[in-house]
């Protein structure tokens, strides 16, 4: 059973995730164009990035979502992943 004064909305979710240095899935999904069905499979694959699960959320710190997106880098060096988060 869920309490009126533990629930959430997205807004509070996303600043305590960014006050954590962290992406929601709903922040990882916008960034990598994928599913939410895609980030769990990811997850159960240990194919993307390393995660947190927090109560039932799931949050990705942003320095593993940074690495991940470097080793996803093709053709040469990039710094890309350093300058969008």
């Amino acid at each position: 059973m869920t309490h009126p004064e533990c629930t959430s909305s997205p807004a509070q979710v996303q600043l305590l995730a960014s006050s954590l240095d962290c992406l929601t899935e709903q922040d990882l999904c916008a960034l990598f164009a994928i599913t939410p069905g895609t980030a769990e499979a990811w997850r159960k694959r240990r194919k993307g990035p390393a995660y947190a699960l927090v109560g039932n959320r799931v949050l990705y710190p942003r320095q593993s979502v940074r690495e991940f997106m470097e080793r996803q880098i093709r053709g040469g060096e990039s710094t890309l992943g350093a300058a969008l988060l």
